[in-house]
């Protein structure tokens, strides 16, 4: 297998221009993630149809001109299960992938297994055993070895023949706009978790009274700091359990504060004076707001019904060849059923509004199921020794 390692400027224009002459490009990356702030790029690879580059980060002095042909709309860019890619395009530009194409999603919208790995695609697909020799490596530790290069090259040597294979398929059944509307949807949300805070993301966060969310939130904003300032996880700095806790207490204290279990380590007690004065702050602040503030609470729908609807939407899934796993969960079914419970009380740019009524979910899967809500139309067993025993019937057949 050839490829070019990228380490110099001179090689970085050699593959920009691969780059801007291709119809499409695979793009992946290797990086190291469990002791850092952020991810820490550590590889990029690159594939057009006819080249593999290698790019080395720690060797260029700026990645600027790739991120700039990664969003630009002149060309696909196909990656495989891409949050990670899409984050670090984003954060380096402030823009997503306009062309993007992920082949885990489209063989998901396929009814293939979803979410399925790399190699799994690659011998399902293409007939390509992948090899798995460098899975744990430590992609920040140089000189990299050929077998660590080779490894890297394979992640984005055949992403170009898995778009063509799984593009003509998506055409075939009419659902190349579903993949786009996916991936957009997908990569706003990546997009919107990236940008807020994530103090209410805390488990445990929401449980707590309303007038001990402005801790929580002090804390929360303390924590990311000093873990950006030492480039370490967050959780390492003070964990989430302790900040749910300190909230509870609610106290300013720093002898009482000293004594919650958890904090006894050195390198958090002399910190305390500076909880303290988080604590301080928080109990003193407006009540932050929340994506659950003003929210009424949602009926519960009755658990049997929850049940009925999930079969019903894996039923409708299966039948037309789609993975359920893309679709949506159980816990989006008993959304779904809420609202139809309530009344359909939801404007469409409502956050609360069901996902199943989105896009290309409402016809495929709401709509049907909503004629099921209504006993307009009911599952019954056809044949039980068959893979799919289930049919869907109009009432008036039964």
């Amino acid at each position: 297998m050839d490829f070019q390692v990228v380490s110099n400027q001179q090689q970085l224009g050699e593959m920009l221009d691969a780059m801007g002459d291709a119809d499409l490009v695979g793009f992946d990356t290797e990086f190291v993630a469990e002791d850092c702030y952020q991810p820490d790029l550590c590889l990029l690879q690159i594939s057009t149809r006819n080249h593999i580059f290698i790019v080395d980060p720690k060797s260029l002095d700026e990645l600027d001109p790739i991120w700039e042909i990664l969003t630009s709309p002149d060309r696909k860019v196909i990656v495989h299960a891409g949050r990670e890619e899409i984050l670090f395009v984003y954060r380096a530009t402030g823009s997503t992938i306009p062309q993007l194409f992920d082949v885990q999603i489209a063989q998901g919208l396929l009814g293939g297994e979803y979410p399925a790995s790399y190699g799994k695609l690659l011998q399902r697909i293409l007939g390509v055993v992948a090899a798995k020799g460098e899975t744990r490596t430590d992609w920040r530790k140089r000189p990299l070895s050929q077998a660590q290069l080779e490894y890297a090259a394979l992640d984005v040597l055949h992403l170009p023949q898995l778009y063509d294979h799984l593009s003509a398929d998506l055409e075939r059944q009419g659902r190349l706009g579903w993949l786009q509307n996916e991936l957009e949807g997908r990569q706003a949300a990546l997009v919107n978790v990236n940008d807020q805070e994530g103090w209410y993301r805390i488990s445990g966060v929401q449980s707590l009274p309303t007038k001990q969310l402005g801790i929580v939130r002090e804390l929360w904003q303390w924590r990311e700091r000093r873990a950006k300032l030492k480039n370490m996880p967050a959780r390492r700095v003070l964990r989430d359990d302790l900040i749910v806790e300190l909230a509870k207490r609610g106290t300013s204290d720093p002898r009482r504060i000293a004594h919650v279990r958890g904090l006894h380590h050195p390198g958090i007690q002399r910190f305390i004076p500076e909880l303290s004065a988080c604590i301080t702050r928080g109990l003193q602040s407006e009540v932050p707001e929340t994506p659950w503030s003003g929210r009424s609470k949602r009926p519960r729908p009755p658990a049997l019904l929850q049940q009925f609807l999930t079969a019903a939407m894996s039923y409708l899934c299966r039948s037309n060849q789609i993975a359920p796993a893309i679709v949506g969960t159980s816990d989006d079914v008993g959304k779904l059923a809420s609202y139809w419970i309530r009344g359909k009380q939801l404007d469409p740019s409502d956050d609360e509004f069901p996902n199943l009524l989105r896009g290309w979910r409402k016809d495929f899967v709401g709509d049907p199921l909503y004629d099921i809500f209504l006993g307009k139309r009911a599952l019954r067993v056809q044949d039980p020794s068959d893979e799919m025993p289930l049919s869907l019937c109009d009432v008036e057949e039964l």
